[in-house]
């Protein structure tokens, strides 16, 4: 249990500690984006100082005590292999949810978005160099945020609560319709690791091989797009490509039939992704039964996310932008240029 003495963040930190992070995500990330500097030099700055930075400021104006906070634990090696044993699986649960998610919004906008910046990243350069920007630096830095400061505050709603906000508002700082789902499902497996756990370095262990693993694949199949940074540019659709017109054609089908044929058998291997993962981490909850810590919980903690309302309002007006966009219509750009993104 935790010592008394311990102080630890509430819902109020976790709200604030949002809006305070979209707010310097989309107003100085946006800027920094449009300054032409190197792609890698980009995600390095903005990781650091607009997404992991903050949190340990916020944790020292509070006076709140830092290793209990952000769970800086080491983890033991059971702990280590169940994490590593989930993340494959995952990564194939969240590339599922990600095409099912690109299908439907091509069906909804009729268009697609992808972002070519972060995708050369991965392509581009070494390896190691991909994996350091993609894999290393946001798994720290985001965990940081997310599982850190923001999850620890939520737990005085419940540990459920706690799992099920950190994944959902991880999910929505991605500002990507496709990415979305797939974001959510892997925030909410890693909130439940580190929540289970008492470790934040399980969580980055997951953010690190799923971001790891995408990279390999992406740097060993894909060529550089070009573009002028790492920010969400226009592209030709996916599903454009000659394979998927041949494999329409060799079942007799059109582009549009085919992808919407392609769902249920998707959403079939989700399902027994997920499957998988619900064992693995009943074997997580089995081993951490007498060391997980029960978080106190506060019957009015939900009125401390009222200041997570304006960085939410916020976020939110990003994605109605990014839609009207994708449905051609004017004020998408018009609203995104007013933001200075």
């Amino acid at each position: 249990m935790e010592s008394i003495e311990q102080r630890l963040p509430d819902t109020r930190d976790s709200g604030l500690m949002y809006t305070i992070a979209a707010i310097l995500f989309i107003v100085v990330g946006s800027r920094l984006g449009r300054l032409g500097m190197p792609a890698g030099l980009y995600i390095i700055i903005s990781e650091i100082l607009i997404i992991a930075l903050p949190p340990f400021l916020l944790a020292k104006a509070r006076r709140l005590d830092i290793v209990p906070t952000f769970r800086l634990r080491k983890p033991r090696a059971i702990e280590v292999l169940l994490t590593l044993m989930i993340s494959p699986v995952m990564i194939i649960a969240g590339t599922c949810a990600g095409l099912i998610a690109l299908i439907i919004i091509k069906n909804t906008f009729g268009s697609l978005q992808i972002n070519t910046g972060v995708t050369n990243v991965m392509a581009g350069g070494s390896v190691y160099w991909s994996l350091f920007l993609i894999a290393v630096v946001p798994a720290v830095c985001e965990e940081l945020l997310f599982r850190g400061l923001i999850q620890r505050g939520l737990e005085r709603m419940g540990a459920g609560w706690s799992i099920f906000l950190s994944g959902l508002l991880f999910g929505l700082f991605h500002f990507d319709f496709q990415r979305f789902a797939a974001q959510t499902f892997i925030g909410m497996i890693s909130a439940y690791l580190v929540y289970r756990t008492g470790s934040i370095f399980n969580g980055m262990i997951l953010h690190f091989m799923n971001n790891g693993l995408i990279t390999l694949l992406v740097h060993s199949t894909t060529p550089v797009v070009p573009g002028p940074g790492p920010v969400p540019q226009e592209a030709s659709d996916p599903f454009s490509a000659p394979e998927f017109s041949r494999l329409a054609e060799m079942y007799g089908m059109s582009l549009a039939d085919f992808l919407n044929s392609m769902i249920i058998p998707v959403f079939i291997i989700f399902i027994a992704c997920l499957i998988v993962i619900f064992g693995l981490l009943l074997v997580v909850r089995a081993v951490t039964r007498t060391r997980v810590e029960l978080p106190g919980r506060d019957e009015k903690a939900g009125r401390g996310l009222l200041l997570g309302i304006p960085g939410l309002a916020l976020i939110l007006l990003v994605y109605t932008a990014l839609g009207l966009a994708l449905l051609n219509n004017p004020a998408g750009a018009q609203i995104l240029r007013l933001l200075g993104i």
